[in-house]
């Protein structure tokens, strides 16, 4: 599996951003374990698409 460092940051600051906008208005809240698991299958989901998208799309992944 070949991780491409450009689409992987800015896969992180798109997660960062919107991670930030859902942080702050969500009713009710949830718990700090489970906001650090979305946020990273959000991370990946983002990488995920940038790279097909816009990238090489070759990651390994099925």
């Amino acid at each position: 599996m070949q991780i491409e460092i450009g689409w992987l940051v800015l896969a992180a600051v798109i997660t960062a951003c919107i991670g930030f906008v859902l942080y702050r208005w969500q009713r009710p809240r949830l718990s700090k374990p489970y906001l650090v698991v979305a946020a990273v299958a959000m991370l990946f989901a983002v990488y995920y698409i940038l790279n097909v998208v816009f990238g090489s799309g070759r990651t390994g992944w099925p």
